[in-house]
């Protein structure tokens, strides 16, 4: 009797996608002594794609290509997905995890559903609607936060922003390799931030050596490929719209690392809003319905 598989739906790939992200902001704290801004996104990219191609050659898998109609998109994605990385990594040093991610996760709701209902047509069901009004109400609860108007919020913004339309390019990559994404995205995204730390800061490359920096920047990368995969499974598995607010819970699970690990208490209006996020997350995640897709092995 053949074993049974377990696989995936796209709302929990999402979710456990979610929660590593949001594990990457301490990370990014971490390595902030050793590497200037713009060199850890640039060694973090280069990293992931070394492990990336010697695990092709180690394991002898098929190197499967990008299609010719999909290389425009995929070049997209992948300089959209540094400049959210470069964003997200300026917020997280400039204010809280809980700001960073309350300002990212807003931006990113609304753009998302714009492009998924405007550009993409997809369908806006009941349960979507509510999953994103409990989204929506959990984020203005936040509204004091942008009013301080600091770069970590701006940062966070433009964070957002980038996210949505990564995720939109990693919707209309449906069907591509992932293995392929993810040595475009991170080979191409290192040579790029390469390119702006040499051009914009090349005297803040490399601040210090220590094991810890060495540990974390190691750990992000290794995060950061599982997180990729996840989330490039989950968003072609999901509509976008819905897709986006199970990605907002990261600002739950953000805002209790920071208290645990940073002390970064959280305000009444902090926690309710966490909550109800996290409620449209898994209401986000039980609206959806097994395709096809959620049942193959992908490589």
């Amino acid at each position: 009797m053949p074993k049974a598989k377990l696989t995936l739906s796209g709302g929990q790939a999402l979710l456990g996608a979610a929660f590593l992200f949001a594990f990457t902001n301490v990370l990014v704290r971490e390595m902030a002594d050793m590497w200037g801004d713009q060199a850890q996104v640039a060694i973090r990219f280069a990293l992931v794609w070394l492990i990336l191609v010697v695990f092709t050659y180690l394991t002898k898998s098929e190197k499967r290509v990008i299609p010719p109609t999909k290389r425009v998109t995929a070049i997209a994605y992948s300089l959209i997905a540094a400049l959210s990385i470069l964003f997200f990594t300026l917020s997280v040093q400039a204010t809280t995890i809980a700001n960073t991610l309350f300002t990212s996760n807003a931006t990113e709701l609304f753009v998302a559903f714009l492009l998924g209902s405007i550009l993409l047509g997809e369908k806006i069901t009941f349960k979507k609607i509510f999953a994103i009004g409990l989204a929506v109400i959990g984020l203005v609860l936040y509204s004091d936060s942008i009013l301080v108007g600091s770069a970590g919020v701006i940062f966070g913004m433009l964070g957002g922003a980038a996210t949505a339309l990564c995720n939109l390019c990693a919707k209309k990559l449906k069907g591509v390799d992932l293995g392929a994404i993810m040595r475009l995205q991170f080979g191409l995204g290192a040579i790029f931030m390469i390119v702006l730390t040499l051009t914009f800061s090349p005297n803040d490359i490399l601040r210090t050596v220590s094991i810890e920096g060495t540990i974390a920047t190691l750990l992000f990368a290794l995060i950061l490929i599982a997180a990729t995969r996840l989330v490039l499974y989950g968003f072609q598995n999901s509509d976008i719209n819905i897709a986006s607010v199970i990605l907002s819970s990261q600002l739950a699970f953000g805002a209790l690392l920071g208290f645990f690990i940073y002390q970064e208490t959280l305000t009444q209006p902090e926690m309710i809003s966490g909550l109800l996020i996290l409620c449209a997350a898994i209401l986000g995640g039980l609206a959806q319905k097994p395709t096809a897709k959620d049942i193959q092995i992908h490589s």
